[in-house]
């Protein structure tokens, strides 16, 4: 399974580490998984000091069905004219 990824950002907005996992962000800054989900849905501080932003998720075949089928429209085109 795919998993979303995250920029871990500081207080002034300054990045710290780009596209992590949840797991990883958590293990950095020594907090709970719940809290860096908690900072990316609801924009919550972690520990006062940071905060998380998506950067990207797994695409959900419903949801994504227009990106997903436009992906699938070049690809074939690419293809065809590949060779």
């Amino acid at each position: 399974m795919a998993k979303a990824l995250y920029n871990l950002c500081k207080r002034n907005g300054t990045v710290m580490e780009y596209s992590i996992t949840g797991s990883e962000v958590a293990e950095l800054i020594s907090c709970k998984k719940q809290d860096v989900y908690n900072s990316a849905s609801y924009g919550q501080m972690i520990r006062k000091e940071f905060y998380v932003e998506v950067v990207d998720r797994p695409l959900s075949r419903t949801k994504d069905l227009t990106l997903l089928l436009e992906y699938d429209r070049v690809c074939r085109e690419i293809l065809e004219r590949c060779g």
